[in-house]
């Protein structure tokens, strides 16, 4: 009697719809995301952010024609944390934050949203030290940035293609 119970709860799990995004299907979101043209981003961390987003979108599959328009504002803030005593900081925290709008070359209504990345890196006595972890700081932060909005992008196209 159980057993047949487990034997129908499992049957009826294999037909709850679940896709998997990256699986093999008439449609993968590489194919999907290769159709997307990225538009270029002000600055030279929002250029990188677009290289890592083209990385992501043109990785498997080669850019075919061009169904979707991205475009992507990328802004930056820092905040001093870990003040000591003498009221010097010794840890900030970078929050990265890209808006984008997918925009369909058909005419319909475009996808826009937002992405936030949050890290943290030392401040230490020697100036270049503290350059040096800022830079690999904001390098760790674009690239989850660019992961966060590969991910949710695709997931809205893949939504978009049923």
């Amino acid at each position: 009697m159980r057993f047949s119970a487990l034997c129908l709860l499992v049957l009826s799990l294999t037909a709850c719809g679940f896709r998997p995004l990256y699986g093999e299907s008439a449609r993968p979101a590489e194919q999907l995301l290769a159709s997307v043209a990225i538009e270029n981003i002000e600055d030279r961390s929002g250029q990188q952010l677009r290289l890592l987003l083209t990385d992501r979108f043109y990785s498997t599959a080669p850019q075919s024609s061009t169904k979707y328009r991205l475009a992507v504002r990328y802004v930056a803030n820092k905040t001093e944390l870990g003040i000591r005593r003498d009221d010097v900081a010794t840890r900030a925290r970078l929050t990265l934050t890209g808006y984008f709008t997918l925009t369909p070359m058909d005419g319909s209504e475009p996808f826009s949203g937002s992405e936030r990345s949050f890290v943290s890196y030392n401040i230490l006595l020697d100036p270049y030290a503290t350059s040096a972890a800022e830079l690999n700081a904001t390098e760790r932060g674009l690239t989850q940035l660019a992961d966060n909005m590969t991910n949710r992008i695709a997931l809205y196209l893949a939504g978009q293609e049923k």
